[in-house]
C-alpha cells in the first residue's frame, strides 16, 4: 500500500474518531442526564434530523469521493473544479427544500413524540433541530470535497477541533437546558466546516454534458442507495417502539445503539480513504490492485472490529450500567445482540465502497431495498410483541442479512473472494476472547471485573492470534514489510510486536 494511502487512512480515521469519540461520550453524558424517557425524545428527534439530512444528500457525498479523484487522476482538473461547484450550488437548494420538509413533519407527524419532552419548548426543539440540519448539509459538503480531494490533513484538524466543541456544548446544554441545550451540541459541532463552504461557492459551475449524464446517474442510484441504508442500517426502529411500546423503550434503545455504534463506526473511519483509493484505481485501470487491496483491507478491519465487537458484547452487563446508569439495565441484553450482529455487518464496508467505486450502485439499491423491507415486516412483525428485543432482533437480521447479500455478489460476479480463511481464523480467536470475558464477568461481577476480563480477553485473543498465524493469512510477508517501513526510532517496537503475534516460520524473509 501506497505510503500516502496510509497516511490518508490514518488522517481520515483520526478526524472520525475525534467526532465519534465526542459523539459517544456526550450521549453517555447526555442519557445520564436527561434519563430514559428524555433520552427518548431526543433520539427520536436525531433520528427524523439524520434521515432528512440523508434525503437532502442526493448522493453528494459520494460523487464528490468517487469523481474528484478519478477527474484528478485522469488530468481533467478543470471538470473536477466545475463538478464541485455545480454540486455545492445544488446542496445548498437541496438543504433549504429539507429544512421545510423536515419542520413540516416534526411539527405535525412527530408532534406527539416532540411534545413530550419535560421541561422544554416543542418549538424551541425544532427549531434547534432545523438550525442543526442546514448547518450539518453545509459542512458535510465541505468535508467530503476534502475527502475527495484526499486533503485529510485538514479533514483530521477540522473534526477534532469540531469534536471538541460539540463535547463541551452538549454537556453544558443538556445540564442547563435538557433537550434544546443536547441538541444545541450537535449545532456547534458542524459550525466550523459549516462557515467555509463559501469556499466552494467561489468555484464556477461547469459541467460537461457527457459528465453530468454519468454524474447524475451515478448521484440518483447513490442517493437512493443513502436513504435505503440510512434507514436499514439507522435507527428505524425507533419509530416502530415509539409507536407500540412508548419513548423509554426508546431511550433503553437508544443508549444500546450507542454501545454498538462505538464499534459499528470504526470500520468507516478506518477505511475512510478507502474508496477515494478504489476510485483512483478504478480510473487507473488497475483492477488487480484493486481486489488485493479488497481482501488485505477486510481482513485488517475484521481483526479489529470482531473481537471489538464479541469482547463488548461480553461486558455489557458490567459496561452498559457504569456508562450510562443504572436506569439503562434493560439495555444490556439488547446492546448485547446488536454488537454480536455487528460483527459480521460491519465487515461489509469494504464490499460497499468497492462496489460504490466500480459504479454498482444498481445493485446497491436493490441490496438495501431488500433490507428495508426487511426492517418494516420484522419492525411490524417482532417490535409489538417482543418490544426491545423484537427491534434489536429485527437490526440485526436485516442488517447481516444485507451484507451476505452484497458480498455473495462480490464472490460470484466481480470473482473477488473475501480472505475467508482469515475471517474464520479471526472470528474463532475472537469468540475465545469473548468467552473469557463474559466468564469472568459473570462469575466475579462488578465494575472491579472489567480490570480483570479487559486484560484476560486481549491477551487470549493475541495468543490466539499467533497459534492460528492470522497474520501471514492476512497478507504473506506483511511482518517483514511493517518492519521495513517502520520510521527506525519505532522499528524496535514494531519488530518486538511482530515477534509476538507471528511464528519465526511464517514471518517472511
Amino acid at each position: 500500500m501506497p505510503p500516502s494511502f496510509i497516511r490518508n487512512t490514518m488522517l481520515g480515521f483520526g478526524s472520525g474518531a475525534a467526532v465519534a469519540l465526542a459523539g459517544f461520550i456526550g450521549n453517555a453524558i447526555t442519557a445520564r442526564l436527561l434519563g430514559p424517557d428524555d433520552l427518548g425524545v431526543l433520539a427520536y428527534v436525531v433520528f427524523c434530523v439524520t434521515i432528512g439530512s440523508m434525503v437532502a444528500g442526493l448522493g453528494i457525498g459520494i460523487v464528490q469521493q468517487r469523481f474528484i479523484p478519478k477527474l484528478r487522476a485522469a488530468g481533467d482538473d478543470d471538470e473536477a473544479d466545475g463538478l464541485i461547484g455545480a454540486t455545492t450550488r445544488l446542496s445548498i437548494l437541496a438543504a433549504v427544500v429539507g429544512t421545510l420538509l423536515l419542520f413540516a413533519y416534526l411539527y405535525w407527524p412527530g408532534r406527539e413524540a416532540t411534545d413530550a419532552g419535560s421541561e422544554s419548548s416543542r418549538d424551541i426543539v425544532i427549531a434547534v433541530a432545523l438550525i442543526w440540519f442546514i448547518l450539518w448539509r453545509m459542512a458535510e459538503v465541505y468535508q467530503f470535497y476534502l475527502r475527495g480531494e484526499q486533503r485529510f490533513g485538514e479533514l483530521a484538524r477540522l473534526s477534532a477541533v469540531s469534536a471538541l466543541i460539540k463535547l463541551v456544548v452538549i454537556t453544558a446544554g443538556a445540564w442547563f437546558f435538557g433537550i434544546p441545550g443536547a441538541l444545541a451540541g450537535y449545532v456547534a459541532g458542524n459550525l466550523l466546516p459549516a462557515a467555509r463552504i463559501g469556499r466552494l461557492l467561489r468555484i464556477k459551475p461547469k459541467v460537461s454534458p457527457s459528465l453530468r449524464q454519468e454524474v447524475t446517474r451515478f448521484a440518483l442510484t447513490s442517493w437512493a442507495t443513502a436513504v435505503l441504508g440510512g434507514l436499514v442500517f439507522g435507527r428505524t426502529e425507533v419509530l416502530f417502539l415509539e409507536h407500540y411500546t412508548g419513548l423509554e423503550a426508546v431511550g433503553f434503545f437508544a443508549a444500546a445503539v450507542t454501545v454498538a455504534e462505538m464499534a459499528v463506526q470504526l470500520p468507516p473511519l478506518l477505511l475512510s480513504a478507502l474508496l477515494p483509493r478504489f476510485s483512483e484505481q478504478h480510473g487507473l485501470g488497475a483492477r488487480e490492485d484493486m481486489h488485493r487491496l479488497y481482501r488485505t483491507m477486510t481482513a485488517l478491519i475484521a481483526m479489529v472490529i470482531v473481537p471489538l465487537c464479541l469482547g463488548l458484547a461480553a461486558l455489557a452487563p458490567v459496561l452498559v450500567p457504569l456508562l450510562f446508569g443504572s436506569a439503562f439495565e434493560n439495555s444490556v441484553p439488547v446492546a448485547s445482540v446488536l454488537l454480536i450482529a455487528a460483527a459480521i455487518s460491519s465487515l461489509g464496508v469494504t464490499t460497499f465502497y468497492l462496489l460504490q467505486s466500480i459504479g454498482k450502485t444498481g445493485f446497491l439499491l436493490m441490496s438495501n431495498g431488500i433490507g428495508l423491507l426487511g426492517t418494516l415486516a420484522l419492525g411490524f412483525l417482532l417490535v409489538p410483541r417482543f418490544g426491545l428485543m423484537g427491534a434489536a432482533w429485527s437490526r440485526g437480521i436485516v442488517q447481516v442479512t444485507v451484507v451476505l447479500i452484497e458480498t455473495f455478489y462480490v464472490t460470484r460476479r466481480l470473482n473477488v473472494s473475501p480472505p475467508y480463511r482469515a475471517l474464520a481464523a479471526i472470528a474463532l480467536a475472537a469468540v475465545a476472547q469473548a468467552g473469557v470475558a463474559y466468564g469472568i464477568v459473570l462469575g466475579w461481577g462488578g465494575i472491579a471485573s472489567l480490570w480483570i476480563a479487559i486484560p484476560a480477553a486481549v491477551l487470549t485473543f493475541l495468543v490466539a492470534i499467533r497459534l492460528l498465524a492470522v497474520i501471514p493469512m492476512v497478507a504473506p510477508g506483511i511482518p517483514a514489510r511493517l518492519i521495513d517501513r517502520a520510521p527506525s526510532r519505532l522499528r524496535p517496537l514494531v519488530s518486538g510486536l511482530m515477534m509476538l503475534l507471528v511464528p519465526a516460520d511464517r514471518r517472511g524473509p
